[in-house]
Formats: structure tokens, sequence, C-alpha cells
């Protein structure tokens, strides 16, 4: 018979007699080791001794566990680590609370009586000096200091006051309090602890201890409220949240880091799935492009570009189809499209009406935390660890969603739980009973946003449930076009991180395509220049997007892009997106000029496509003198092809009656509608429904002026600057450089601001004297005293229709290398059918706890004994998870990167300390030209 192993209790000798009356009493087999009293008030000694202890101990291998007799003790017992043998220690700050029964028990006294002198059997046999000796000897930290020493080397007057202060301790204390565990000596100690407080003048009792706690230190055997038990190769850690003792696994001890990279492989897609001819279509707010692109000879074939109609995305794409080689379309093996659709779905307030479900810790959820309605809580309840608490209630779940249904009138449905990102099983069982008892679209917090705070998740599930209608009928109505147009090719869409995705999950995730766009541009830029350092800038019509391309990559902003002041919390590209266009409205308010950021369409488009345009503008030229302070009214509103997109009011009616006539001003429409002021004229419907169409001076007005871009109609945009100079009472040729010059200024400072915004808030420029004087000077090209230069030293990479005309002006203000590319002007089109469909997913592995390990990010509650099980078991399902999204987003890649690194913050001594392994999966292939079979379901 194996004889079994003792326990070893490493302790405070103060412990000594009533840990080993407690062993007797449990019959237990104990070796005890106690280090001398005192040590708590030298924690690095403490420390070191400790450790040294425990090392001989698991050294000689003779031992079942070690128990220590210590609890926080001044941080003495912080990174003590246990080797081969686990470790048992109390989670307390002190003996006194183990004398007491606990550290609730500890916190009843203190609160009574805060200042309290306690005393026990074994603080008797270890430190107490007869009372009648006390005032001739003091402690001064852990040496004992006594009077005739100090006497003898430096006089009595000396000793006394050396005495008197080092006893000063005795002011602090009101009670003498004799703690009572019912050991031996009882009588002694007692007696002491009476003549302390009559020595003292301090209050005496005698309170009942409790050698619970002790007897649960050296019984236990897993962690609990009291207990931490600190498995082998693990570092004891103080946790500052919950005030206690943890522990985490050490690392040293193990042969490597797992810091690095793994390639798993699956064999390449097949050569039949992957597209030679692409069309790539780019659904700007202003213009919408297209082009045929040739895969093999990476060569753009052809291209076409039109206005975007935004009322309906698919005639603008109608339109730019027209303009592209038909024998060239009828090649065509892959669709890719971006759009600002989503983006614009967001800031309108677009979409159905969405019924939140909400999963949330008991004692945390707060009604006013969402804002959104209706909403409903439901049972299911998750640890932090993902580990279930509560089970989801499906009965409940189906009386509460035929509810919101019949009564609220929802007709999509948003989820999201408490530790949901790291355990998806509740909003996933959740999903299945709404789609069950509805057939209604669900979207769940977890598959949008890995952010572990669940009101995040549901805000960004909300919206993407409410915009789903939106993209997918855009998606539906470009299948129609294309089959117009004889091609029948799959479409993937463009997401705001650059990436593609397979328009069915597109419909399924319309959130993930915001700034989809600019992404798009980015891509674009790459492609047609291939640098992998430089600034790109996009200038559209509506907006000018700036990005940093660094080692041929765009950060990604992983917490999310913010639209019409919605934090999405879904990855995109780390874009910047200011108001400055080519359409960009030119504006004069109280002797100040500005451009932008309104957009409206340009005056030589009002004239290219209206016949009364030179009737608004003759109106406008007799009546001069009501715009010398503000040249607002005098912008001029058209009709758009959507009049019977709304049912009007009457004074609706009464502007679009006149507007059917000819084209407006504000300051005509405004007098002959009859109302006193022109914010009473109600624009605001006619324009959200895109019913009306405002029209201003813009900088393409300006580049038809001085003839360097026709499109439209030249004559028009000068009848109109003509009266705009009139009023700012300047040479019509001296204003029209000057604006030309502010909106070069513009851009440059916007490519400044991308510069830094890496290290400091851009804006700060417009607020401090001393930046907007050295940015005068650099503008300016100097005074005569000095001269200020900025010297990029990246390029920038200029696309979009206006790039050619204001980039190469900027980008000379402040020293940078302008770069345009070829085919420029559709490079967003171009960026979105050449880029790939990327999936990316993590997992981390934690320490659970008392032992083992958990796996955060995977469905269902994971815990593995061994860490090396934990890691291929990861992996394993990273891989295959990485490559089941990746035929839904439509790729047949199946080669995953898995990215490993270790978190190994440093403890008090120096040893690395494991508090997680994160593994980062990436797959990245070229989109299928044959739909995969993946089993999907119709957003429509």
């Amino acid at each position: 018979m194996v004889k079994k192993k003792p326990i070893v209790v490493i302790g405070c000798a103060v412990l000594g007699v009533d840990m080993k009356h407690a062993a007797r009493h449990l019959g237990l087999d104990v070796d005890f080791k106690f280090l001398e009293a005192g040590l708590h008030e030298r924690p690095d000694l403490l420390k070191k001794k400790l450790q040294a202890a425990i090392d001989a101990v698991s050294a000689a291998g003779d031992a079942e566990r070690i128990v220590i007799g210590y609890g926080v003790c001044g941080r003495g017992t912080i990174g003590i680590q246990a080797r081969e043998i686990p470790l048992t220690i109390p989670k307390v700050h002190d003996c006194i609370a183990m004398f007491l029964g606990g550290p609730e028990a500890y916190r009843r006294q203190f609160k009574k009586f805060p200042g309290s002198y306690y005393i026990t059997a074994g603080w008797y046999e270890e430190k107490a000096v007869p009372v009648s000796q006390r005032k001739l000897q003091a402690w001064y930290g852990d040496q004992r200091v006594h009077r005739d020493d100090i006497a003898r080397q430096h006089g009595e007057r000396a000793a006394d006051q050396t005495i008197a202060f080092l006893n000063s301790w005795q002011k602090n204390y009101q009670r003498a309090a004799y703690i009572d565990t019912g050991v031996r000596n009882g009588g002694k100690s007692e007696k002491h602890a009476r003549e302390m407080a009559e020595a003292y003048g301090w209050r005496y009792e005698k309170i009942p201890g409790s050698l619970a706690l002790v007897e649960k230190m050296l019984t236990g055997t897993a962690t609990t409220d009291e207990i931490l038990f600190v498995a082998p190769r693990h570092a004891i850690e103080f946790d500052a949240v919950t005030g206690t003792l943890s522990s985490h696994p050490l690392w040293a001890e193990r042969s490597a880091t797992g810091d690095g990279t793994t390639v798993v492989t699956g064999g390449a897609p097949a050569a039949s799935r992957t597209a030679g001819i692409g069309l790539g279509i780019d659904a700007g707010g202003t213009y919408t492009d297209a082009v045929v692109y040739d895969f093999i000879s990476k060569a753009t074939r052809c291209k076409g570009k039109a206005l975007t109609t935004r009322w309906d995305f698919t005639v603008g794409i109608d339109r730019a189809l027209e303009k592209l080689d038909p024998d060239q379309l009828k090649q065509v093996e892959m669709v890719a499209l971006s759009t600002t659709l989503a983006t614009n779905a967001i800031v309108e307030g677009d979409g159905q009406r969405v019924g939140l479900l909400l999963m949330p810790p008991y004692g945390i959820y707060r009604p006013d935390d969402f804002h959104h309605e209706p909403k409903a809580l439901i049972p299911g309840r998750l640890s932090i660890t993902g580990e279930e608490i509560e089970p989801v209630d499906e009965e409940r779940v189906r009386q509460t969603v035929t509810r919101m249904v019949e009564i609220e009138r929802v007709s999509a449905f948003a989820v999201s739980g408490f530790a949901g990102a790291i355990n998806p099983d509740h909003e996933l069982t959740v999903k299945r009973i709404i789609r069950e008892e509805t057939g209604l679209w669900v979207t769940c917090g977890h598959e949008l946003s890995a952010i572990l705070d669940f009101t995040i998740r549901a805000t960004t599930a909300v919206l993407n449930a409410r915009i789903i209608p939106r993209l997918g009928r855009l998606i539906v109505n470009l299948e129609h076009s294309l089959k117009r147009n004889n091609i029948l090719a799959p479409i993937v869409v463009v997401k705001g991180d650059g990436t593609l995705m397979q328009a069915e999950m597109a419909k399924q995730r319309p959130v993930e395509t915001i700034f989809s766009g600019p992404a798009a541009s980015v891509a674009g830029a790459r492609h047609l220049t291939g640098l992998e350092d430089a600034l790109v800038v996009d200038v559209g019509g509506t907006t000018t997007d700036t990005a940093a391309v660094e080692d041929g990559r765009v950060r990604v902003c992983s917490t999310g892009s913010t639209v019409a002041g919605r934090r999405t919390h879904v990855r995109a590209l780390d874009i910047r997106t200011a108001g400055l266009g080519g359409d960009s409205l030119i504006n004069r308010e109280k002797g100040t000029l500005s451009i932008g950021p309104r957009r409206v369409a340009p005056i030589a488009w009002l004239g290219a496509n209206s016949d009364g345009a030179v009737e608004a503008i003759e109106y406008l030229s007799t009546r001069l003198r009501h715009f010398e302070t503000s040249t607002r009214n005098m912008q001029i509103l058209a009709l758009n092809e959507t009049a019977d997109r709304l049912e009007p009011t009457e004074m609706e009616k009464k502007v679009l009656d006149l507007l059917g006539k000819r084209p407006r001003s504000i300051l005509e429409l405004t007098r002959r509608t009859g109302v006193l002021l022109d914010r009473h004229l109600p624009l605001d419907r006619l324009e959200e429904n895109f019913v009306v169409q405002r029209c201003g001076l813009t900088p393409t007005d300006l580049l038809h002026i001085n003839g360097e871009f026709r499109r439209w109609d030249p004559a028009t945009a000068d009848r109109f600057f003509h009266m705009f100079a009139a009023l700012n009472k300047k040479a019509e040729n001296a204003l029209l450089k000057e604006l030309l010059e502010t909106v070069s200024r513009n851009l440059a400072l916007e490519i400044l601001k991308r510069q830094l915004d890496d290290e400091v808030n851009p804006e700060a420029l417009h607020s401090c004297p001393v930046c907007q004087a050295l940015m005068n000077n650099v503008f300016n090209g100097g005074n005569s005293h000095y001269r200020m230069h900025i010297d990029f030293k990246r390029p920038v990479v200029g696309i979009g229709a206006p790039i050619a005309f204001f980039l190469p002006r900027a980008a000379a203000m402040i020293g940078a290398r302008a770069v345009l590319p070829e085919h420029a002007d559709v490079a967003n089109a171009i960026g979105a059918i050449t880029s790939s469909v990327v999936i990316e997913r993590q997992v981390r592995i934690i320490p659970g706890g008392d032992s083992g390990f958990l796996i955060e990010g995977l469905s269902g509650a994971r815990r593995f004994k061994e860490f090396e099980t934990a890691d291929a078991f990861a992996k394993g399902q990273l891989v295959g998870m990485v490559r089941t999204l990746g035929r839904e987003a439509g790729t047949s890649s199946t080669e995953v990167t898995i990215e490993t690194e270790d978190q190994l913050p440093v403890d008090a001594g120096g040893n690395p300390v494991f508090i997680g392994r994160i593994l980062k999966a990436r797959l990245t292939g070229p989109p299928d030209r044959v739909v995969a079979e993946t089993p999907m379901v119709s957003a429509v």
C-alpha cells in the first residue's frame, strides 16, 4: 500500500498553536514549518523566506499540498510561486481574519470597534512581553530595542524619549481584544490581554474566535470564496478589482513561447471557380462608376460614369453600364459592388421596426442603457467566462416574440446577451426559436462585433436588423439590372474594412458595408499604383476621404466607425472623412467665403439639364441687394424625376407646382409662396426624398468657368459667378483664382490632418493661434522674415473625378509628391472588383480560475485541464470556422494563417505570468465566379 503524502503547512509562528489544534481535531497528517513572527512587517523578507521554504518542500517532493499560513500580509505573498506541488492560501489580508473565522467576521469586529489590539494564544507564545517590561523596551521594525542599551550609548533622556516615541503606537488603540479560539494556554494569554488593557488605559473585551477558516485551509483542494487553490506552475497575484488573492499560470518553465505564425493549407481553389473578367460598380454619393476588369492581364478594359440617383441607385447604375462596351459586358463572370447605401440609411434613420431581446447579467440591467423601443428581457444568463448559469426559456421567448410581432408590429429582431461574444450559444438558441416562430430576420450581437459589452453589441445588432431590407432591395434590383444586360454572374459586396462578402451575406449583414465606398477607393489606389507606403486621397463630389497605407495595408479600426452619432462597432478602415468635394457649396456669409460641407448640384449641371435655369438666374441678377449679407437664398431648386415619391402637403404642392414650370431660387420661392421667411419654406421632406435638387456655386463650376473641365454648361455657371463676384466686389479672375486656391488649401490641410491623426488631435489646428500662424506661413509661401516648409516623406495618391485639378496644387503647398494613376476617376470601382474575400476571427485561451484553461470566443463553455489540449482544440476550431465563413462570403480558398500572441506580463519577481493566449486566424482568397452551395435565406 502506497503511503499517502502529508500536508505541509508553512506559516507564521503566531498561527502555530491554532493550526496544530485544528489538525489534531481533523485527524490530519500534517508537517508544520513555521517562520518567525513579525515577517509581515518586512514583506520583501517574508517573500524570500516563504518562497525558499516552498522550494525546499517541492524539491523533496514529499507533500500532497502546501498550506500557506499567511494572508496578503503587506503584499509579502504576492508573486509567490507554486512549483510541482499545489498551494492553498486564505483570501484574507492578515492572520486576525483566520482567528475570527473569516474576513466577514473581521469586518464586523472592525466596524464595531476599529481601534482594537488583538491577542491570541499563539501570539502570546511568540510575541508577548511581560507588561512590566513593556515600558523598558519597544519594537523598531522587526527588531526589539531595550531602553538600557540606548541609555548606555546616548543617555537617560534620549532613552526615555526614544522608547516613548517607539511606543506611541499605543495611542492608536482603545481596546484589547482577546480572541478565544478554544486552544490551550488560553488562561495565560487572556490574563496578559487584561494586563495590557489596564496598563495602557484600554477597554478589555473577550470575543469568540473560530478555526473554521483554518480548517478550510487544511482541507481545501479547490478555489472558493475563502480559499485560493494555486495549481502547480502558477503564481499568486492580487486582484485589485475584487481586492483579494488570485493566481495566474507561470510561463517561464514552458519550453517555448507561443508567439509565431502557423499556416494551415488545404489546397488552392479550383481554377474553374476563379473569374477571368469582372465588373466593378461603385454607387457613390455623387457619381456611380462602372469598370470591366481583366483579372488575367490585370487591365481595365472599359469604364463608365454617371450621376448617382439616390432615390433609386439602380437608375444611376444602368446609366453607367450603358457607357460600357456591350461585348465586354457579356464576358463578365463576377460583379463587385461598393455603396454608400448603408451609411445613408443610418444617417437618414431609415429602416424597419426592430424588436430587441436582451439577456443581461442580473443586477446590472438598466432600461435607460437602451434607448431603443420596443425591447424585452428574456431568461438566459452566462457567467463572465461564458458558462451557463440560467438556461434560455424557450416558451418565454416564443411568447415574447409573438407579442412583439402582433402588438408592437416589429418585422425584424436583434438579440444580445451578456458574455455572448465569449459563448454565443444563448444568442444562437434565441435566434433559432425566433426563426421557427416568426420566420423573420434575426441579428445576433456576436455575429457583428467582438466587443464584450453586450449593450454596445445590442446597438450594433439593432442598426443591422433595421437596414436589412434596404440593402436587400438594392442587391435584388442590381440583379435585375444585370440580367437586363445579360450578366448572370454572382455578386460580391465591399465591406467597410475593404474586403468582400457574397451578396447573400451582405443582405444579412448590411451594417458591415458602412464606409464600403471609401474602402474600395483605398483598395483601388493600392491596386493602380502598387505603392506599399502612401497617403490615399479620394476627392468625390460630396466628401474627401483620406487614409494611410503602411506596408501595403490600411489600419483597421476594430472598435468600429461612427455614423450620424451612432457607434456601429463594426470593423472598418481607419479613414478620415471631410465635407469637401467637387460639389461642395461655395457660400458667402457676412463678408466671409466658405466652401462646404454641404453638397449641392453645380450650376453648370442645372444649365445643362433645365431650360429655365437662365430665367432663374435673371430673377436673381435684378435683386442682388438682397444677398449683400448672405448668398444662401441665391441657391436654386430644381425638380427631380421623383415627384411621386410622397404625398405632398398643401404648401409642398405649391412649391412643386412652381418648380414644375422651371427652377427657382429660394428667394423667388419665398416671394411666390407668400411665406414670411425662407426658413418657412417646406423643403426638408422634398429634399430628403430626392423630390427636389438644390443647386449652387461649386468648385466644379469654377473648373467649367476657367476651362479645365467641361461636362455640362459653362455659360450658365459663368452668369451665376458674375453675380457672385459683384457681391464680393472683386474682379472675376481674381475671385476665381482665390476660390480655386482655397479648395486646394483645404485639401492640403486635410492631407496634413491625416498625417497628424496618429499623433495628436488635428482639429486643434483651427483653435491654436500659433498653429494658424505657422500654417498661414506655409500656404502663403512665407513672409519677409521667415518661411516654413513641410516635407512629406511618402507620396500622396489621388483618386476621384476632380482629383487631377486640385491635388497637384495641394501637394505642392505641403511638399508632397502627388501620384495620379491612370483611371483615377474610377478607382473605387476598380478597387471593388480587385479586392479579396478576407475572413478574420480570433479566440483567447485564459486561465480557468483554480485550475485548467478556458477558451473565449467559441460556442459552448470550453474548459481544458491541459494547456496544450486547449491550444490544439482552439486552432482546429478556428480553421474550421474561417473556412466555413469563407465559403459563405464567396471564396473556395482554404489556406488559413494563424498568428499566436501570448500575454505575459512580468510579476514583482521578474517572472513572466501567463494571463492569456490570443489566436488570430486569417483566410484570404479571390471571390468565386461560381456561387458556393452554402444554405442561405433570401433577405427580401
